[in-house]
């Protein structure tokens, strides 16, 4: 004994189904650029959240500096670029930031968290226009024996840029974590909204 089931697909269901298809096709471009900009957004939360917490700086600078470049469905690529000049080390953190009354002033200072602040035992401050105190240490050569040198001049503490500090090691480990995953959960939840608008 046997038996069997035909299953007739008129035409009419399956110009449907060919239709739909055919949206999700022109459909899947936008839905991956979706994707990718809320990767990117993800990006720059990780980025200030990890900066922050390894450097001596705000989370408002961190952010400040960085200009997500949104992705389309004509241009399936997008990027998070941070931007920024390089800073004096009172950018990050001095103290003190003026100079004491009543002899010489020990600055401290740091740009990582890490290990707390370090005594600058040659820098002094030099008060800028605008009313402004910089940290500054003087240059000097070999001049005769070791114990005697020649002033040249002083030259400001120059510390890193802030895509210099974001681009830390563990920091990116984080952001690339980060974006694998979001990239994975928004892709499938763009893919199920594609779907569920066929329903």
């Amino acid at each position: 004994m046997s038996s069997m089931i035909d299953i007739q697909i008129t035409d009419n269901a399956l110009a449907q189904a060919n239709a739909a298809l055919r949206k999700i096709l022109a459909d899947s471009p936008q839905a991956v650029a979706r994707a990718i900009n809320r990767t990117v957004e993800g990006l720059r939360t990780d980025a200030v959240k990890e900066t922050t917490k390894r450097y001596f700086v705000s989370a408002k600078e961190v952010r400040a500096s960085i200009k997500p470049q949104k992705a389309s469905a004509g241009n399936l690529m997008g990027a998070m670029v941070s931007k920024d000049k390089r800073h004096s080390l009172d950018y990050y953190k001095l103290t003190p930031n003026t100079p004491k009354p009543g002899g010489k002033t020990v600055l401290k200072g740091a740009v990582k968290t890490e290990g707390g602040l370090k005594e600058l035992r040659e820098a002094f401050l030099v008060k800028r226009s605008g009313g402004q105190y910089l940290p500054f240490y003087r240059l000097h050569s070999g001049a005769g024996s070791s114990n005697q040198y020649r002033h040249k001049g002083i030259r400001s503490f120059i510390s890193p840029s802030l895509p210099q500090i974001i681009k830390n090691e563990e920091t990116v480990k984080v952001m690339e974590k980060g974006a694998e995953d979001r990239f994975s959960k928004r892709l499938n939840h763009e893919i199920m909204r594609l779907l569920g608008a066929l329903s």
